[in-house]
């Protein structure tokens, strides 16, 4: 096994824990809810062929962009290419106003947030309260934020491990400039893009596609997405245009997760010997094409 394929598994096992475990997790609130009767999200062969599916989507999408997402696509390659001539001064100010209580804060709250201990774990929550309340939005939520935290992972994994861009704490002088490229050895150059930011957008953009007519969650969530990739650059972990580009593929994943998840609600008649009434089948995954 070559050293990009190991690096890619420590980094991909790391992030899929809670992904493996929340499923479990959710695999059981499945098989409950049926047994109870009530309205169930069905775990079937087309929910889990989503997730080949819906990733090929996301990896082909740019193909098959409109005009106006190309040009948005454009307009963030330009900011990042901004960024990236300013990374080295961005750095500078950033280490210039350090202070320990922004160290404590990023030390206890935001490097977790972004490692997703506290989002898979008020997601794991959200799942298990649409559960106990016989509510299916909380589940879909959740749902969308495994499948596309999934994704997340993967891609920026594969970036970091064929750019080997170096961190600005690993370079002399903050110089922004040195990418090993794809045959490096040296595993720790990984800065390009920012993981935690692509996690923390991921999140963000999944709850805020969900609850989009609520308008203080959206403002919420992206502004702690945000103040993650500003603290990333504040902790000298990241480059400013490591942040700008894992923010717009976070925005991105999250997203086209959510609008090409499509589910099915299902109610039929229910009659037996000594009982009648409804039965409700709450189904994640496309529907199939007549």
């Amino acid at each position: 096994m070559s050293y990009l394929q190991i690096s890619l598994f420590k980094y991909a096992i790391k992030k899929a824990f809670f992904f493996i475990a929340f499923s479990a997790i959710s695999v059981a609130g499945f098989s409950q809810s049926a047994a109870n009767n009530d309205s169930t999200l069905r775990i079937d062969k087309q929910y889990l062929k989503s997730y080949w599916t819906d990733f090929k989507g996301v990896v082909i999408s740019p193909l098959h962009w409109s005009k106006g997402e190309a040009f948005a696509a454009g307009g963030v390659l330009a900011s990042a290419a901004i960024l990236y001539s300013q990374d080295k001064q961005i750095a500078e100010f950033f280490q210039r106003n350090r202070t320990q209580n922004l160290d404590n804060l990023d030390k206890y709250f935001f490097d977790p947030f972004g490692k997703m201990y506290y989002t898979a774990a008020f997601m794991g929550s959200f799942y298990l309260y649409g559960v106990m309340s016989k509510k299916n939005k909380p589940k879909a939520v959740a749902m969308d934020f495994v499948k596309a935290s999934l994704y997340s992972a993967i891609i920026v994994s594969v970036i970091k491990n064929v750019a080997h861009r170096s961190r600005p704490f690993q370079t002399i002088s903050l110089n922004p400039y040195i990418w090993d490229g794809p045959n490096s050895s040296n595993w720790s150059h990984n800065s390009f893009p920012s993981g935690h930011t692509i996690m923390s957008w991921t999140f963000a953009s999944v709850l805020a596609t969900h609850y989009q007519n609520k308008l203080w969650i959206p403002i919420t969530v992206y502004s702690l997405a945000t103040m993650e990739g500003v603290a990333r650059m504040y902790i000298n972990k990241h480059w400013s245009s490591d942040v700008m580009i894992a923010s717009a593929l976070g925005y991105a994943i999250g997203t086209y997760v959510v609008k090409h998840q499509k589910y099915n609600l299902n109610i039929r008649p229910v009659i037996g010997n000594n009982y009648s009434g409804i039965g409700i089948d709450f189904c994640f995954g496309k529907p199939k094409s007549n």
